[in-house]
């Protein structure tokens, strides 16, 4: 009934459920998955610290470029509980309504544009004009939160402290990943 997508190359990794009837083109990487859960792990900033790392850049503003075969298949997802897939997939809607429910509401409101206004709130800017605008439409203190909230859900997934450092995720999902690769291989 519906997929995943998330645009090959974009300054920010954002990943959404589209109708299942929509023909993605070739710039939309298309994942078969409907369920919400896998919305969070890739929402999660474990994967988006993962696919900045092992996608590539491109044009004027050196964009990252999702590269499916580089970034999504060998992505060592969590093996979940029911608790944790259940928690995950609440999350995952709650995140997916929350934006389009603000997209509704306000047709000039994309997710590019709230996830700068995301970008500036995380690294303490202030937040005025037509950013505060922006803030103010997409409810971003709340994508924060639900944000925030799926970090930590994902972090218990791997059974990992979540406040680890960007480098020590990059480090346990490699060895994860590499882990896995030699179970496949026995």
């Amino acid at each position: 009934k519906r997929f995943l997508v998330t645009i090959e190359t974009s300054k920010h990794r954002f990943f959404q459920f589209v109708p299942g009837t929509t023909r993605a083109d070739n710039k939309l990487i298309a994942i078969g998955l409907e369920g919400a859960e896998y919305l969070s792990l890739l929402s999660s900033s474990a994967h988006e610290k993962w696919s900045l790392r092992t996608g590539s850049w491109m044009g004027f503003g050196n964009d990252p470029v999702y590269a499916k075969t580089r970034c999504f298949d060998p992505f060592p997802f969590p093996d979940l509980t029911d608790p944790q897939k259940t928690h995950l997939r609440a999350l995952g809607e709650d995140l997916d309504a929350h934006r389009k429910r603000q997209q509704a509401a306000n047709p000039k409101l994309t997710l590019t544009s709230m996830y700068n206004v995301l970008e500036k709130l995380r690294a303490g800017d202030v937040i005025e004009g037509k950013d505060r605008e922006i803030y103010d439409h997409g409810l971003i203190g709340i994508l924060r939160d639900l944000h925030d909230q799926i970090d930590a859900a994902v972090a218990d997934a791997y059974g990992w402290p979540v406040d680890l450092s960007d480098e020590d995720i990059l480090l346990r999902l490699v060895a994860l990943n590499k882990e896995r690769a030699e179970e496949e291989a026995r």
